[in-house]
């Protein structure tokens, strides 16, 4: 299987983030942005970055940021509870424009809308 068939699979369970880092790591990624507005990704290596849009649908952003708000859809998403399209519609409702998922420092920073880090989470798993 691809990794963009493996990823786009994943994203039915957030609950299977961990899954999806190793699978990346293993095909040399060394992070990723995901941008809630505009459902994309962009896959970063060591020279270069491609940017996707698989199965990642557009979501407003609030204009304030809510800490409190993503890190209850982080646990939330970490628990299998909700798929990959839910956990962007919540962190689009906690003011999140967009996240970086560092397979090298094995963290998930979340960004506010001045692009200052809101909550930074350990990828589990990696």
């Amino acid at each position: 299987m691809s990794c963009i068939a493996f990823c786009a699979d994943a994203e039915e369970n957030a609950g299977e983030f961990a899954l999806v880092m190793q699978e990346l790591k293993r095909l040399g990624v060394k992070r990723y942005d995901y941008f809630v507005a505009e459902g994309v990704y962009r896959y970063y290596d060591d020279k270069s970055f491609v940017e996707l849009k698989m199965n990642g649908i557009p979501k407003e952003v609030a204009d304030r940021s809510d800490i409190d708000a993503i890190k209850s859809a982080v646990k939330t998403a970490q628990s299998g509870e909700i798929d990959f399209e839910m956990f962007c519609e919540l962190a689009g409702k906690a003011g999140v424009p967009f996240w970086t998922s560092n397979l090298v420092t094995k963290e998930v920073t979340y960004f506010d809308n001045q692009h200052h880090v809101l909550h930074l989470e350990p990828i589990p798993g990696l």
